[in-house]
């Protein structure tokens, strides 16, 4: 990765595929700026944040553990006490439903606050890359060096036991109100003993948790962010074919990087997207370098996939569209996965806790300058791009010229003969 064997237009041989380098000297491409890939977050006059994953489809899928839930208690419980209608005496039997509810307060609900919180928990560890037009600079998360910290005497197993003796705790309380026959002071005396026991196990499992969670949050690695000067990142895209028995399949990733000081092959931070081919990466990177190079004008905006008045405007659209019993299909499976509450949780995560982690270097750095300090482009840069935005008119592309440096010796040979041979000619 180092400045002198790396240049924008070279390419790599590695041992699983080739590379195309597109910095140090963040030339144009030629292609135009599309954000393929979703890969912009937030965008505003002065930064750009890059931060890739689909929280909408993880909010959605913690969410239809309460439809779910709903689902069960309605149709088993309630259905079920229909059914078998009033006794004898014209009372209803509600085991059914209370049995229903106390399962899903048991099962349904802890895996859906689980799913939700190992949402929020991907968010904060995957921060965004933030690129800043006004100091020509690039923040670039990374994680401090150590080891993960892993709470004594806890592992998957002694969760699963733990929660399996709550979720048992919580259900002999409710055990004792379905005997027959019992006096209401056995009753009330089997209830008291097993909500005795349900609060000393949650104090225990709580006091270690809370003590021990924050022992882990001290020792764990911690967020840092490397500021490198925009014109010396790394940028390439990658095309490599993974083997496997009977599968062959080829990934092609856009990778930003900064290297190691003392080792300029190895990098200290970076960041990856999967662009699927070549073409799409290069109009990745266009959006990237348009926004450093042109301003937030000839950058794609923050795809709007996410926000509530889009999905809004989506289903006012589909009423127009559709007919009655698609449009009745859809909105089955938009309350089924509950897409209105999972929009604004994913608007939250975005806009709020994704941002809430930062430190705050990274906020002072990315707060707006006075026009006047703004850093600017070097001129044999602005002389380069101007050069290419030329040579593309004419046809060349950039995945075919080669190195820039071998492109323009060539092109200054072929000038220089050119000029030779017109005072032959005079």
């Amino acid at each position: 990765m180092s400045d002198s064997s790396w240049e924008a237009g070279a390419r790599r041989t590695t041992k699983d595929g080739c590379l195309l380098a597109l910095s140090p000297e963040p030339v144009m491409t030629g292609e135009r700026a599309v954000d393929v890939n979703t890969w912009i977050r937030r965008k505003t006059d002065g930064w750009l944040d890059l931060q890739h994953g689909n929280l909408l489809f993880g909010a959605e899928f913690s969410l239809m553990f309460l439809s779910l839930s709903l689902l069960s208690i309605g149709f088993l419980g309630f259905g079920f006490m229909f059914i078998v209608g009033p006794n004898q005496f014209g009372h209803w039997d509600w085991e059914a439903p209370l049995f229903m509810l106390v399962g899903n307060l048991l099962i349904s609900l802890p895996w859906g606050l689980c799913m939700h919180f190992m949402g929020n928990k991907a968010v904060k560890e995957m921060p965004p890359v933030r690129l800043n037009r006004q100091r020509r600079e690039v923040a670039m998360p990374r994680w401090t060096e150590g080891k993960e910290f892993n709470l004594p005497l806890w592992n998957v197993n002694a969760g699963l036991i733990a929660y399996i003796v709550i979720a048992f705790s919580i259900a002999a309380i409710f055990a004792p109100f379905s005997l027959k026959g019992e006096s209401p002071e056995y009753v009330q005396k089997l209830v008291t003993i097993f909500v005795t026991v349900l609060i000393i196990e949650v104090v225990v499992v709580g006091t270690y948790l809370f003590f021990a969670l924050r022992l882990k949050k001290k020792r764990d690695p911690k967020l840092v962010y490397e500021i490198y000067p925009w014109d010396k990142l790394v940028a390439y895209i990658e095309t490599r074919q993974d083997i496997g028995p009977g599968l062959m399949a080829t990934h092609t990733v856009l990778t930003l990087a900064i290297p190691k000081p003392d080792d300029p092959e190895s990098a200290l931070a970076a960041a990856s997207i999967n662009v699927g081919h070549e073409t799409a990466g290069l109009a990745q990177w266009e959006c990237i370098r348009q926004f450093m190079e042109n301003g937030p004008e000839a950058c794609p905006d923050p795809k709007e996939d996410e926000t509530l008045a889009h999905y809004k405007a989506k289903c006012r659209q589909a009423r127009k569209d559709l007919s009655l019993l698609p449009w009745l299909g859809k909105k089955v499976g938009d309350w089924f996965f509950q897409r209105y509450l999972a929009q604004i949780i994913t608007e939250r995560r975005i806009k709020t806790l994704a941002l809430r982690s930062l430190p705050e270097e990274l906020k002072a750095w990315s707060a707006p300058l006075p026009k006047e300090q703004w850093a600017k482009p070097s001129e044999a840069l602005q002389n380069l791009n101007q050069q290419l935005a030329r040579a593309y008119e004419h046809g060349l592309k950039f995945t075919q010229m080669g190195p820039v440096s071998e492109w323009q010796a060539g092109r200054e040979e072929k000038q220089q003969q050119k000029r030779g041979r017109g005072r032959f000619r005079a």
